[in-house]
């Protein structure tokens, strides 16, 4: 079987669960940030939209992309056939290190959740560690992981699939890697980027995809109370696409399985998602 690669500074090298791991947000050292994409038979879902954030990010922390973005569209694209992957999760991470920038290409094959695991949902926890809506950290996605990679394994151990952030406010953020919305009385709703949030790439899209379905949505300040007398609720980040939550703090919501509104904004994300890959109606 071929080695698999991954790219780092400039070379393609040998991979290891070592170097995996020793490049993983939460543990590689420095400043930076990172993006998480999923390919679809051989082609990288909203990739100019990930490293328009990723630049953004970057420009924040004062660096900049250690080479132009369209040779790393082509390092992305490289790092797939590479690796004879089609169906990927794909991580690009930026960071400065004792004075240098890197810059690493990891992609390994995803498997998406069973149709079942999208019927039944995520449960969740609400975390006690809160996210500060102040600061500059929380509107990039940082490196620095440790606080929201600590709440998720707090939230396995517990037996749930997400832990749900709290600000300093006490209002409803997100989770450790997706971001929450959740449906009272027809409406759509999902946390304000001030209230501490990372603005998503499948946020934004959900959110246009609802707009264009006259689907209202409102982004604003939501208590934990709110969700759970929710209609139903769910996750999203580019990965897993829409996953219904179905139960926090091992409380139902709504009905505790995939809800009509759920279901159609997934069907709809999903024909978005084919039309701009490969054209189809």
């Amino acid at each position: 079987m071929p080695k698999k690669m991954l790219f780092l500074d400039g070379l393609m090298i040998p991979m290891s669960k070592s170097v995996v791991h020793q490049l993983s947000p939460g543990v590689v050292a420095g400043k930076g940030v990172f993006e998480t994409m999923r390919s679809y038979d051989g082609r990288i879902f909203a990739v100019t939209e990930h490293l328009a954030r990723l630049n953004k990010g970057l420009h924040s922390l004062g660096l900049h992309l250690p080479c132009t973005t369209p040779r790393t569209k082509q390092l992305l694209i490289q790092s797939l056939t590479s690796n004879k992957l089609r169906n990927a999760r794909i991580r690009l991470t930026v960071w400065k290190q004792k004075g240098k920038t890197r810059m690493s290409v990891v992609v390994l094959p995803y498997h998406p959740f069973s149709s079942m695991k999208y019927r039944q949902g995520f449960s969740a926890v609400i975390s006690d560690i809160r996210r500060d809506e102040n600061s500059k950290a929380v509107r990039i996605k940082s490196i620095n992981y440790l606080p929201l990679i600590l709440a998720w394994r707090r939230a396995r151990i517990k037996g749930s699939d997400e832990a749900l952030f709290l600000n300093r406010k006490g209002f409803l953020v997100e989770g450790s890697r997706t971001n929450l919305f959740f449906v009272k009385d027809g409406n759509l709703h999902t946390p304000k980027i001030s209230c501490g949030c990372l603005n998503g790439i499948t946020r934004q899209l959900v959110l246009r995809i609802a707009r264009q379905a006259g689907i209202k949505s409102v982004q604003g300040c939501a208590l934990p109370e709110d969700l759970y007398s929710a209609q139903e609720a769910f996750l999203t980040n580019s990965l897993i696409e829409i996953m219904p939550l179905t139960s926090v703090q091992g409380k139902l919501i709504g009905d505790g399985r995939l809800g009509p509104l759920t279901a159609k904004l997934s069907k709809a994300y999903k024909a978005w998602v084919k039309r701009a890959l490969f054209g189809a109606a």
